[in-house]
């Protein structure tokens, strides 16, 4: 079995170390070249070069491929969840699941115990998934469906700016207490919850929205303190939810547009009053 894991950042790196335990012929994709052939495509990329990626691959049409998304974001301008990107790149047929959940890179490395979703659509073949992904510390739950996995993962890397924004701003525990229970009041509304679900919408938000390690958390941060590209600069890495925020808009909740609000006005010296206005209405 010829496994391609796309995109050797920080996530690819700690997906392709779990695999790699389990799997020989294991490789990186090489921005350089083509996708080669492989019976396995495992997605670690930014959301927003998703498509032109998979767009150079030799996708041959009557060979069945699994594709694995690790991805996490929603295309600008279209408002594509990685599902729909695959799909519409795709043309080999494919069985298609998301990993998703609570996982910091860099903790994955570290061999910290971790247990993260694997939502699918129509047939699950559950044998192989554990085959590739199953180690003493690194385990999965599997759910049925991908959208409220993909959508969730999306929406909590910019309920985790909102956080930073929070910490930035100099306020306690009470105050962080609270929007991370609005963000996950918000996202109930948004997405149908499924008991099978939990670890990658409602704990991956807890996790990102609470600590450092995040990119998004400590961009919230920084933008109460300095101007977006600045803040982009010093964190030197993809930012997704600052990828996310355009699509955010149709979702019309409080606590998403005010994050909107604040990346849009892209002024240090406002974030205080645009973040106590939101706090003053709850």
């Amino acid at each position: 079995m010829k496994i391609v894991v796309l995109g050797n950042g920080a996530w690819g790196s700690a997906i392709f170390s779990i695999v790699a335990k389990n799997e020989k012929d294991i490789s990186y994709w090489d921005e350089k070249h083509k996708i080669e052939l492989a019976d396995v495509y495992i997605i670690c990329l930014p959301v927003q070069a998703m498509r032109s990626a998979l767009k150079r691959a030799k996708f041959e049409k009557n060979r069945k491929i699994v594709i694995i998304n690790c991805s996490k974001g929603i295309e600008k301008k279209t408002n594509k969840l990685p599902v729909e990107i695959v799909s519409e790149t795709i043309i080999s047929d494919f069985e298609y699941y998301t990993l998703i959940g609570p996982s910091f890179a860099s903790e994955v490395q570290d061999q910290q115990p971790t247990i993260v979703n694997v939502g699918y659509k129509g047939k699950c073949d559950v044998k192989l998934i554990k085959q590739l992904f199953t180690t003493n510390y690194f385990r999965i739950k599997f759910t049925k469906g991908v959208r409220e996995l993909e959508l969730s993962s999306a929406l909590k890397n910019v309920y985790a700016i909102a956080c930073g924004i929070c910490d930035g701003l100099g306020y306690k525990n009470n105050t962080k207490i609270l929007i991370i229970s609005t963000a996950i009041a918000e996202l109930c509304k948004i997405i149908k919850l499924k008991r099978t679900g939990i670890i990658g919408t409602i704990g991956d938000l807890i996790l990102t929205c609470s600590s450092n390690e995040s990119r998004n958390f400590k961009f919230g941060q920084l933008i109460t303190k300095h101007k977006i590209k600045e803040s982009l600069k010093r964190i030197g890495a993809t930012v997704e939810g600052f990828g996310t925020v355009d699509s955010v808009k149709m979702f019309d909740k409080p606590l998403l547009n005010c994050v909107n609000d604040i990346i849009k006005a892209d002024d240090p010296k406002k974030v205080k009053c645009k973040f106590d206005e939101f706090l003053n209405k709850l």
